[in-house]
Formats: structure tokens, C-alpha cells, sequence
């Protein structure tokens, strides 16, 4: 019985600090919480960008017309209807241009717009590789 303890005092004092205490763990689950929250938002903005800016150049866009349009689209609140609004004022935009037509699938485009983005952050902030 004396040994068990002995054992038991060994293991503790090895252990004491490699541990991670519960408040620390919830600590560091609430700050990669937040920091992939804020990687899928910047992965947002720059998708609609990247959108943005391939529908003004399909439109044949003047660069005032096309910088305002990414500024609207930008301007979009989020939500959950976020990327309908987004693809529905790119879609009045196009029938109010002049013969401008984008044809194809636009939720296909802004998909592979999202997936551009997303590879566009990890390469430039190496620390982003382990999140989404």
C-alpha cells in the first residue's frame, strides 16, 4: 500500500503542469473558435470580391462601373440569405447593362470564386492551413 502511494505521488508531481486545466482548454477552443470564424469571413469578403470583379469583366464594366459594383456587393449585409442577395444584384446588374449577358451557372461561378479565396488566404497567412 505504501508503494501505491509513493507511485501515486511520483505520477502527480510528473504530471503536475503537463496537464492543460479545463480553463485553459475552453480558452484555447474559444480562440481557434474565433479565429476560424474570423478565416470564413475573410474568405466571404474575398469570394464576393473575386465575384465581383469576374462579373464586371464579363459585363465589360468601365473600371468606375466595376469598382462600384464590387463596393455594392461588398455592401451586402450577411446572413443567411447573403449569397442569393449577392447573386440577385449581380443578375439586375447584368439585365440593366447594355446587350451584358454572364450566362452560365452563377452559383457554380461564386462556388469556384469561394474555393479561389479560400486558397488565396492559406497561401498567404501560412497560420490559416489547419482551419475549414
Amino acid at each position: 500500500m505504501n508503494q501505491l502511494l509513493q507511485i501515486g505521488r511520483r505520477v502527480r508531481r510528473l504530471t503536475e503542469g503537463a496537464m492543460p486545466t479545463f480553463y485553459e482548454r475552453e480558452q484555447a477552443f474559444e480562440a481557434k473558435f474565433a479565429h476560424d470564424e474570423e478565416f470564413r469571413f475573410l474568405v466571404a469578403a474575398r469570394r464576393d470580391k473575386l465575384f465581383a470583379w469576374w462579373a464586371a469583366t464579363t459585363l465589360r464594366l468601365s473600371s468606375e462601373r466595376g469598382d462600384a459594383l464590387v463596393k455594392a456587393v461588398l455592401a451586402i449585409p450577411n446572413g443567411p440569405e447573403h449569397d442569393q442577395a449577392v447573386l440577385r444584384h449581380i443578375t439586375d446588374v447584368a439585365s440593366t447593362h447594355d446587350g451584358g449577358t454572364l450566362g452560365g451557372d452563377l452559383a457554380a461561378v461564386l462556388d469556384r470564386c469561394a474555393q479561389l479565396a479560400r486558397q488565396q488566404l492559406i497561401e498567404t497567412t501560412p497560420y490559416h492551413t489547419h482551419v475549414l
